[in-house]
């Protein structure tokens, strides 16, 4: 199959070398480029780099300047001249593009597959390249585009310089360019064992991107007018955002071994906060003078605290993640929104939060760099039109690096601020917004510039490549500084479990600076869960479908409920002479029972009314029954009358749940007789596997009865007991106090199905429990919260 292969091949470069023959001889070419894409077939090739290579081709291709691309891959040469052929049929031309509609022809005739596996398939190929050099006098460069997992970087590199260094030889790398500052050194070295510093070229897209092209020459060309603004004199703090509406679905393994922090934040933000924070060099088009600036004020940006740091995670990533994976252990812990609090330490943004912050599933699509100014001058008179007392409306400037909710990327300035000038590569253009409010301020409030030519990133990836501009590329050593930056903070929000977000409403991640570290406005309950030798902290949202939250490991969620409940009893008692509440079964409840019983003895059981939600149609004798667990877990060892024990009928004389007995009557006048206003003081309910509550079970006919309080219930095929008697959602719902109790792993993926729901839903009977003038709270452990088995301290 290998010898086949390398046949076609030579056969392939042969026709190849023809062509380049006959351009060389007739029409004096002199200099050629082999642009190889190894990782040919995959997504960001197939999405972006073949997009770029046919509008790098259409603007530098001619006689003197020739080029051929070629899709490198593992399958055989018949398989995958089909895929190419099949990929670049849908790489096309804009529709008014002539220049790139008469070329395409030509692009696609020197657009080739090549099949690279094996050592002796790049000998094959580039000893073709080699002879071709040679035989055409060309000029001849080679780039190899390692679209690849970054674990093939070295192997990859190894093959091609031991095959393919007979003439200018360069590698591209895509990130991730390690997952922490070890791992990094470890690729620059192993990169650094075949290729120098000049020869490897680390692509970073969003440096390619028009609007942050243009950065560097808009703070030139208004020099005189912005650098006097760009310290902490004047600007009050600077927001480098990126907020995505789609999420990771499809790729959840690369996100549980990266997040949004290593994903976005440690590179593509970072790199933006550098071109607004630089000095700027007296010459923006001098590489190495930007290059020096940058790591210059990379070196001063401090090592981001744990504390600087706040991290969420979208409520559908744990489904995903069982959807595409088989151990979801690490995916407990995957931000997929973070925000950072760094500092530059250098006097001229001494003290100015720095504040870089990326998510998915946000409510908007839009990535910016926004520099807000502080206000000095007050009006006294006069300023209706005004911001409040203020002489001016907000002064900010903002690179738009994509368009958000203005038309295009590009460049805001308030008016208030100053009049910029737009460098050439950019054009005025009258701001229009389908919004009141950019930014906070009116889109006519604001100077708004454009880039002339707004390309793709890959485009600009491609010809910069090809053109050896540096800018859009990362050194080694300012990679190295990066990690320096984000290291440590990588790795303790690995160990934090991040607080869950609702798809498209995150704002309960609304978050403040405080001093030196961001906190979430929130209230928010922090617990800490042991597992092993790693303490993890987690930072637990302050409520669950809108009602209080509680989550904690077991014994100190029961403690949690029994104080509760004691705290209840005292106050009902105090105002109305007795306390009601109503008890379900399951085994949940014994440690709740026993705890009650044992470590409350100045409890008010004489002024205290006990009830049931729930019972079985069994004798009270039997284990099965709620009412044995209640009594023997609880009743029996407290100092309660007999007649304040209200237990369910199903034994009305004599006979288990004889319909004619109407013993859920019976029941329902007992506490209409009995309880003012319907209104218990405290019902504790527990939560099924399949969401079912007391025992109403999903698609029950009693879910939408309005009329009674107690009635028969079945439960499904497969329970212990099916016949029941239940109390009904319009009783639960007019007491005074609802707590569910939830624990066991097996209640977790129940959780995050109804995390989401916003209406009544009979799948799921919980979702009809909503007290009207009563408080609703959840009690939940931790195993339940994070579907683990382990316990938590």
């Amino acid at each position: 199959m290998i010898e086949i292969s390398l046949q076609e091949q030579m056969k392939m470069c042969s026709l190849v070398l023809f062509i380049l023959l006959l351009e060389s001889t007739c029409c004096h070419a002199v200099r050629h480029t082999n642009i190889v894409i190894v990782g040919g077939f995959g997504d960001l090739a197939k999405k972006y780099l073949w997009s770029g290579a046919l509008n790098l081709f259409v603007n530098n291709h001619n006689e003197n300047a020739t080029i051929s691309f070629y899709g490198a891959a593992r399958v055989s040469v018949e398989d995958g001249t089909k895929i190419l052929h099949n990929i670049l049929e849908s790489v096309q031309c804009e529709t008014k593009d002539n220049s790139c509609m008469k070329l395409r022809p030509a692009f696609l005739a020197r657009s080739h597959y090549v099949l690279l596996k094996t050592k002796d398939h790049y000998q094959a190929f580039c000893g073709t390249l080699y002879s071709l050099s040679i035989e055409s006098s060309v000029s001849m460069r080679n780039i190899f585009y390692l679209s690849v997992p970054s674990s093939s970087y070295e192997d990859v590199a190894k093959l091609i310089k031991e095959n393919c260094n007979f003439s200018s030889t360069q590698i591209v790398l895509e990130k991730p360019f390690g997952l922490d500052k070890s791992s990094a050194v470890k690729q620059v070295n192993n990169i650094g064992k075949f290729f120098v510093s000049d020869e490897v070229w680390r692509v970073d897209h969003y440096l390619a991107k028009s609007v942050t092209k243009q950065i560097l020459k808009f703070r030139e060309v208004n020099r005189g007018e912005l650098e006097k603004l760009l310290n902490n004199q004047y600007v009050d703090r600077v927001e480098v955002v990126m907020k995505e509406r789609i999420g990771v679905s499809g790729r959840v393994d690369f996100y549980d071994q990266t997040g949004v922090i290593r994903d976005v934040m440690q590179n593509h933000l970072t790199e933006l906060l550098a071109l607004v924070t630089m000095e700027l060099p007296g010459n923006v088009s001098d590489s190495r003078a930007v290059e020096q600036s940058k790591l210059a004020v990379l070196h001063r940006v401090a090592s981001v605290d744990s504390k600087a740091v706040v991290t969420g995670q979208y409520r559908k990533y744990l489904a995903e993640a069982k959807e595409e994976l088989v151990n979801t252990n690490q995916s407990h812990m995957t931000p997929t929104f973070a925000a950072a609090l760094l500092h530059i330490q250098k006097l001229r943004w001494q003290n100015v939060p720095l504040i870089i912050m990326s998510g998915k599933h946000m409510d908007e699509r839009s990535s910016y760099v926004r520099i807000l100014f502080r206000e000095k001058d007050f009006c006294v008179s006069g300023c209706a039109d005004g911001n409040s007392t203020f002489m001016k409306y907000p002064r900010q400037m903002v690179f738009q690096i994509s368009h958000g909710s203005v038309p295009s990327a590009g460049i805001l300035v308030s008016r208030s601020l100053f009049t910029p000038k737009w460098p050439s590569g950019m054009k005025d253009l009258p701001m229009t917004s389908k919004d009141s409010l950019i930014h906070g301020q009116s889109p006519g409030d604001f100077y708004y510039g454009v880039p002339v030519n707004d390309l793709p990133a890959y485009f600009t990836v491609m010809s910069d490549l090809y053109h050896n501009v540096r800018e859009t590329f990362v050194t080694a050593e300012r990679l190295l500084t990066l990690w320096d930056i984000w290291d440590q903070s990588v790795q303790s929000s690995s160990l934090v479990i991040p607080r869950l977000y609702k798809e498209y409403d995150a704002s309960s991640l609304n978050f403040s600076v405080e001093g030196f570290k961001l906190e979430f406005i929130e209230k928010e309950i922090r617990v800490y869960l042991e597992s092993g030798e790693m303490s993890k902290q987690s930072i637990i949202p302050p409520e669950f479908r809108n009602s209080t939250l509680h989550v904690t490991e077991i014994n100190k969620l029961i403690q949690i409920l029994c104080d509760d409940i004691f705290e209840i009893a005292t106050e009902a008692i105090r105002e109305r002479g007795n306390f009601h509440i109503a008890f379900s079964g399951g085994q949940t409840a014994v440690n709740f029972f026993e705890k009650l019983a044992k470590e409350y003895p100045q409890f008010p059981w004489q002024h205290t009314h006990i009830w049931q939600v729930d019972e079985r149609c069994v004798p009270y004798s039997t284990t099965e029954s709620n009412f044995f667990s209640l009594h023997e877990h609880l009743i029996k060892f407290v100092d309660i009358p007999y007649f304040n024990v209200h237990p369910m009928p199903v034994n009305l004389g004599g006979k288990t749940c004889d319909i004619s007995s109407r013993a859920d009557t019976v029941y329902e006048n007992e506490i209409v007789s009995l309880i003012s206003g319907l209104k218990y003081d405290f019902i504790v309910l527990g939560l099924g596997t399949d969401a079912h509550v007391a025992s109403l079970f999903p698609n029950s006919i009693h879910l939408h009865d309005n009329e009674r309080l107690v009635s028969y219930s079945s439960a499904p095929e497969g329970f212990q007991t099916q016949a029941r008697m239940t109390v009904l959602p319009t009783l639960v719902n007019h007491a005074h106090n609802v707590g569910i109790l939830v624990t066991g792993h097996n209640k977790h993926e129940i959780l995050h199905a109804i995390s989401e729901l916003t209406m009544k839903n009979e799948k799921y009977p919980v979702t009809f429990i909503a007290p009207v003038n009563g408080t609703l709270v959840w009690y939940v452990d931790f195993n339940a919260w994070l579907g683990s088995t382990g316990n938590a301290d």
